[in-house]
């Protein structure tokens, strides 16, 4: 009962970050704070062994490393590789590969039709939507939360912590 209660913050935590970046462009970090701290007892409590606990966490912190460098080549903010470290930990090394490739093609669905939303005139009937005008307005912030927690939620059934 306990790992299906922990094993929600997942999927709760992508889809208020999706919502979080669309409307602010900008990631709350308690919402991967939640994500990192939840996972270690959902693995726990899933039966997950010290040891693949502690490999998650080896592998987050290769992805923050990552993160960190795109960071500074501006490819990406500081909130979409938080919550693309902490979502590392709970894929595992079983599903990061798989994570990471719909994560970039979501990434590149998004910007692309983000490119072209901001190359036309907005529609009068979208004017009044804050998020909207809000995106259409800014030139460079991409919601790439929206790819993460997109891809997040197609790999989130094949998780391990599920199938233990």
């Amino acid at each position: 009962m306990l790992v299906t209660m922990l094993s929600f913050v997942f999927p709760v935590v992508m889809i208020l970050a999706m919502v979080a970046d669309f409307r602010t462009l900008e990631i709350p970090d308690r919402l991967s704070l939640a994500l990192a701290a939840a996972y270690p007892l959902a693995a726990l409590s899933a039966g997950s062994s010290r040891q693949t606990i502690l490999w998650s966490f080896a592998l987050g912190g290769l992805m923050l490393l990552a993160a960190i460098v795109m960071f500074a080549l501006r490819i990406m903010g500081g909130g979409g590789g938080k919550l693309l470290t902490a979502t590392a930990l709970w894929t595992g090394q079983e599903q990061l590969v798989a994570f990471l490739l719909l994560t970039t093609l979501a990434g590149g669905i998004l910007t692309i039709a983000l490119l072209l939303y901001r190359h036309l005139p907005p529609a009068s009937q979208l004017t009044g939507i804050v998020a909207l005008r809000q995106l259409h307005e800014q030139k460079r912030n991409v919601p790439y939360a929206i790819a993460i927690g997109g891809a997040g939620l197609i790999i989130y059934p094949h998780l391990l912590i599920l199938r233990s």
